[in-house]
């Protein structure tokens, strides 16, 4: 996973969804784990905001383009072989636990994700190792207590489901900790994936009006990230685009 565009100053995977899914679900290439960060709009703005997580984000293994604008940025970036299109931590997940073949794992955070991983059957029922949802505080005590449990139900792979930016603080310090784990941020997917979750239809995703969908649909919780954060972040990709321009 070496080819990359350049997007704001941080190295954006060219992969496609299925590339980044397989980092996951091949033996082979899973080995000496990883960390893959899906990045969105809102991130690249708190990235702005707060150089200390830009730096957080530059550490991460693989970075896949989680946001239509950060595809759209990356054909002016990189025309002749820009970003197929995205991976978001909602698609990786669906497509892992789809498998024929699920890697043992372990979910941190998230509301109820047992009810949704039900849904995709015994394979991926039998593959969840460990299950956290309790308040994590990011404490020395508690990250001793993961790494023993993940040490002990051999777990390879990790949904870290805590929301940005202490999913990523959480991903950064397991991998210093448990090199080999492959690790990933997926915020609220098995939310969106469970009984009650929806999802923009597929016309709204690649047009990228998704967040439109989910504001509509959440307006108290995401006015605030999608109304005022999510537009920092597209100027951060404008800019980033004309600087190139020059």
């Amino acid at each position: 996973m070496n080819d990359v565009c350049e997007i704001c100053g941080v190295p954006v995977s060219l992969g496609d969804l299925n590339s980044h899914v397989r980092l996951f679900t091949d033996p082979t290439l899973r080995a000496d784990g990883a960390w893959l960060l899906t990045l969105n709009t809102e991130m690249l703005a708190r990235g702005v905001r707060e150089p200390d997580y830009w730096n957080l984000v530059k550490k991460a293994d693989v970075i896949t383009a989680d946001g239509m604008p950060l595809v759209w940025a990356s054909r002016i970036k990189s025309p002749k072989t820009p970003i197929p299109g995205r991976t978001t931590g909602v698609d990786l997940v669906d497509a892992i636990l789809r498998g024929d073949a699920v890697a043992p794992y372990a979910v941190i955070g998230g509301k109820s994700p047992l009810k949704t991983i039900e849904r995709y059957g015994r394979v991926a029922v039998e593959a969840c190792k460990y299950v956290f949802d309790g308040r994590v505080d990011m404490s020395a005590e508690q990250l001793d207590l993961f790494c023993r449990e993940l040490s002990l139900r051999e777990v390879q792979v990790v949904f870290i489901a805590l929301g940005v930016p202490k999913q990523d603080q959480l991903a950064f310090a397991l991998r210093q900790r448990m090199p080999r784990l492959m690790l990933t941020g997926i915020g609220g997917t098995f939310e969106i994936l469970g009984p009650e979750g929806s999802r923009a239809p597929q016309w709204m995703q690649k047009t990228g009006l998704e967040w439109a969908f989910r504001l509509f649909n959440e307006p108290g919780r995401l006015w605030r990230r999608y109304l005022i954060h999510y537009p920092r972040g597209v100027w951060a990709l404008l800019k980033d685009c004309v600087t190139l321009g020059r």
